[in-house]
């Protein structure tokens, strides 16, 4: 069997990825794996009619803002999960197709494991929303553990 020295961790700040980074974080710690946190954000692809973005290009202080907030998420999340006690070797927010970004990231990484979270969707809302945990499970190139939750 394969030793699990680098496990990632996607999160999208939900309660099933704060989970999935509580039970990495926990596998972790007897194997002394390090574990690292991807949040992968996209920039919004629709604009509401009546907005000031809708006749034009993206404003840059847009994308800018989503990024900011997103990193500003990340930090407060690995923040939070410090105060805990839970280690984080890296965390870093970056733009794009989030099961794509997660599977390249794996691979760049050489991870040895991937853990996240799944919301648990069946039904229209998987068909309509889609899994991105499914597609990392087909991309990845190591294992992925998904850990499902139940949300109320």
């Amino acid at each position: 069997m394969p030793s699990i020295r680098q496990i990632l961790v996607p999160v999208d700040f939900s309660e099933p990825s704060r989970v999935a980074f509580e039970y990495a974080a926990d596998m972790a710690r007897p194997l002394a794996a390090s574990v690292d946190v991807i949040h992968v954000w996209e920039a919004p692809s629709f604009v509401p009619l009546g907005s000031a973005l809708e006749a034009g290009e993206w404003n840059p202080s847009l994308v800018e803002l989503v990024k900011k907030n997103a990193e500003k998420a990340l930090d407060e999340f690995v923040s939070a999960a410090a105060k805990r006690g839970l280690a984080v070797r890296t965390s870093h927010a970056e733009p794009g197709s989030p099961a794509l970004a997660i599977a390249e990231a794996a691979k760049a990484g050489r991870y040895d494991l991937i853990v996240m979270g799944t919301h648990g969707r069946t039904g229209l809302s998987r068909t309509l929303i889609g899994s991105v945990a499914e597609r990392v499970v087909r991309h990845a190139p190591c294992p992925v553990l998904t850990v499902r939750t139940h949300e109320k």
